[in-house]
């Protein structure tokens, strides 16, 4: 233990109590330990990595994080070595210690001299790797007390690069491969040697060979020779790669196979292998079909089964087969097996899929809530799912949604009205594995998932007993599919809403009356128009590395229609209608860019996300149901939904009320958050988060009343609003319950100079008004 005493400043306060326990109770996990040890036990206190010359080092501090990460073994945290020293009864089988010993406690990690030579070992290895083919690595240690740090030296000379690469020069079925694809390798002359780079290529080629129709190809075929020894020089070290590939045996080059008969058992029973021996088929194209009972339609079997009888056997698209096949969403596992058989001096494969039927049907349910005081909201809503309705895999989503806002009021002239909520929500989706286009058939030609048609039915009720009431209704129809693994594409052709507003009150007419755009907004409209949407991500499943997400969409409506009013009625009063009711032109594009760093003890996650609307022509205002909103369990977390609205604010609180009208034509927002286990025992995660962001108003025809509401681009950063707060999440596999608490720390609708609200969060009764809870199923991002 360090014998200089750290300097900290402390004022009592009987309200923070809490707070001086954990510190003290943390600065006690790291002393009484070794009263615990006997004499020849030495505790394993840090790792530590040096380079000799740095300067012979390429990137120098990736290169010792990445050593750091692979040494073992691991210093225990200090907390945890001392709950498992402080607790439990080793003459008692139960009892709460030895459930806390046994769920958080850390057995202690000693320092083992065989330990730190094999670990020497594995970081020489792991240099050589790099191309520092020359590494030494020795260690050094140091004892305090009964702890002992481990200081690992490493000299080289220096990292190779690479000189000359040698292909193989004969004329073989592989290496005509090789050639073909040479433009794409990942070595290269010039560049850094690296062992992962050489097995990359390996892999790459037997893919590609396999992908060719070499079906027995494997990667243990393709060997390097590498010379270390090409330069070595006091500024220059080089070194010789060469390609080679190892012969078949009993035979003197690859065989190309070619697709022959294709088996299918559509209900194959894992546990029942006789089930394979089912003698009754029928004949659907290619396909021999062995089945007790229909499950799928032939056609639907045929069109996720690629390739055909004579094609050039690929890889690729045996995995293409398998993700179809399993992204019907019909069964659980896919099995592939190959039987060779040459015909005609033709080699052939014939395939054997067996498939196991799963759950076809599901249902679920979720709930949100977002509470304040004086105020909640709260939704909750019940799924079903049947992933084969109709015995093509068709899959029908239905949903039932109820939800209310209770507390808070608006001012309207002298009236004081609620701004209570009751609202109720029924969806129904269809969609069919394949692209529905009249008189065209369009083939898969994605190797992961299977396209899909959709159709969409939506009916949305919403009741404000003292302002309106709303109904919404929706229609869609359109299209999605997978460009690649990693691109998605989205569109609805069709897309149209009918907006019906009603029971409209005596005051919010008045309202109406003094704001001409809100008035545009909340008329009877017609939306009638197409969307598509873009999704593109670098995430790898099963596989924990940083990654990206972006989503971009684009929703134009009205333009079609503006067009045949203007071509069949050009002297027609304005705003045009169609079947009497007015319809709405507007354009508007959305962004959504996530990225995630995953570290040893958790992630930092942040989201960039935005979107505009523009109303021209025929409209004046978006829709009230197209405009954005911020604040709730996924957006501003420290405010209630709809919340914000540029520097507005609709009451004398200076606490963020809700509205229905705080709602806008612009939204930007930024998200960063950062998670980390808090009891993995219990599956508990936790996460500090801050929300940055707001909603304005664009006001494009000059009809704003309120300039408060209005974007500008001179003041725009000022008026961003600041949340900030502390979450816990049950995060079990597939089911995340989710609780965040959110503080306001930068309210805009405050004049300038009193909008950080950090000099008042010490103050328990500023806290009891305006911390806001969130409960959620699932992550907000």
């Amino acid at each position: 233990m360090s014998n200089k005493t750290p300097q900290v400043e402390v004022h009592h306060d009987k309200k923070y109590w809490w707070v001086h326990y954990f510190i003290i109770l943390f600065l006690l996990s790291g002393c009484s330990i070794s009263k615990h040890l006997s004499e020849d036990e030495f505790l394993y206190n840090s790792t530590s990595i040096n380079f000799v010359e740095g300067s012979k080092v390429v990137n120098e501090g990736v290169l010792k994080y990445s050593l750091d990460d692979l040494s073992q073994p691991k210093p225990n945290t200090k907390l945890w070595l001392w709950t498992f020293y402080k607790f439990g009864n080793p003459e008692k089988k139960g009892g709460l210690g030895n459930f806390i010993k046994k769920r958080f406690g850390q057995p202690p990690v000693f320092y083992d001299e065989d330990a730190i030579t094999r670990n020497s070992l594995v970081l020489r290895k792991h240099m050589i790797d790099q191309g520092y083919f020359d590494a030494s690595v020795a260690y050094d240690t140091s004892q305090s007390g009964q702890k002992v740090d481990v200081a690992y030296n490493i000299a080289t000379s220096g990292r190779h690069r690479i000189r000359n690469i040698s292909l193989p020069k004969d004329s073989s079925n592989i290496t005509e491969v090789i050639k073909a694809i040479e433009d794409h390798t990942y070595l290269r002359t010039g560049e850094y040697y690296s062992l992962a780079k050489l097995v990359n290529e390996r892999s790459r080629i037997a893919i590609e060979a396999r992908n060719r129709g070499y079906f027995d190809f494997s990667e243990d075929r393709v060997f390097y020779f590498v010379d270390t020894n090409a330069v070595r020089t006091d500024t220059e070290l080089a070194s010789d790669i060469w390609l080679e590939i190892k012969k078949p045996q009993n035979r003197s080059d690859y065989k190309k196979y070619y697709i022959g008969n294709t088996f299918v058992y559509p209900n194959y029973d894992l546990t029942r292998a006789s089930s394979i021996l089912i003698r009754d088929s029928i004949k659907y194209r290619d396909l021999t079909i062995f089945q007790n009972n229909q499950i799928l339609k032939p056609r639907t079997l045929d069109e996720a089964i690629t390739q055909s009888f004579g094609e050039v056997f690929s890889e690729e698209r045996s995995i293409a087969t398998s993700n179809h096949l399993l992204d019907l969403g019909v069964y659980k596992f896919v099995n592939i097996k190959y039987r060779i058989l040459e015909r005609n001096d033709t080699n052939y494969l014939d395939r054997l899929i067996y498939l196991t039927p799963g759950k076809v049907q599901d249902v679920g349910a979720e709930i949100e809530a977002t509470t304040r005081p004086g105020a909640y909201g709260l939704s909750l809503k019940g799924k079903y799912s049947h992933k084969n309705m109709f015995g093509g895999a068709e899959r029908l989503d239905l949903s039932l949604a109820t939800g209310l806002e209770q507390g808070g009021n608006i001012v309207i002239s002298d009236d004081t009205l609620s701004n209570n909520l009751r609202e109720i929500t029924a969806r129904a989706d269809l969609s069919f594995p394949r692209f529905i286009v009249p008189f065209v058939k369009i083939a898969n030609s994605s190797s992961f998932h299977t396209p899909r048609t959709r159709i969409g039915i939506l009916a949305n009720f919403q009741n404000r007993p003292e302002l309106f009431s709303l109904s919404n209704y929706k229609v869609t129809f359109g299209y999605d599919w997978d460009e690649t693994r990693r691109k998605r594409h989205q569109v609805d052709l069709l897309a149209f809403n009918i907006l019906q507003i009603s029971k409209r009150s005596d005051s919010f007419i008045r309202l109406l009356e003094q704001n001409s755009l809100l008035q545009r907004s909340f008329s009877n409209l017609f939306i009638l128009g197409s969307t598509y949407t873009y999704t593109l991500t670098n995430q790898e499943l099963n596989r924990p590395s940083n990654y990206f997400f972006f989503l971009g969409q684009l929703e134009a409506s009205g333009n079609s229609s503006y067009l045949l009013s203007r071509l069949f009625s050009p002297d027609g009063s304005q705003p045009y209608k169609f079947f009497r009711r007015e319809f709405s032109q507007f354009s508007k594009v959305d962004f959504d860019f996530r990225y995630n760093w995953i570290g040893k003890g958790g992630n930092l996650v942040t989201k960039l996300s935005g979107g505009v609307g523009f109303a021209y022509l025929n409209s004046v205002s978006l829709p009230f149901v197209k405009q954005y909103y911020a604040g709730g369990a996924n957006s501003m977390r420290g405010f209630p939904i709809r919340g914000l609205l540029g520097t507005f604010r609709n009451s004398d609180s200076e606490v963020a009320q809700s509205s229905f009208d705080q709602s806008g034509d612009l939204k930007l927002e930024w998200n960063i958050e950062l998670r980390f286990n808090l009891l993995r025992a219990l599956y508990l995660k936790g996460a500090f988060f801050t929300d940055i962001g707001n909603v304005w108003k664009l006001d494009l025809h000059g009809l704003e009343t309120d300039s408060r509401k209005v974007f500008s681009p001179r003041d725009f950063l000022s008026e961003l609003a600041v949340a900030s707060g502390f979450g816990v999440r049950l995060d079990i596999q597939y089911f995340v319950l989710r609780l965040d608490l959110g503080l306001p720390l930068r309210k805009p609708f405050l004049s300038a100079g009193d909008r950080w609200t950090f000099s008042k969060i010490t103050d328990s009764g500023w806290l009891k008004n305006n911390m806001v809870y969130n409960i959620a199923l699932g992550y907000p991002f």
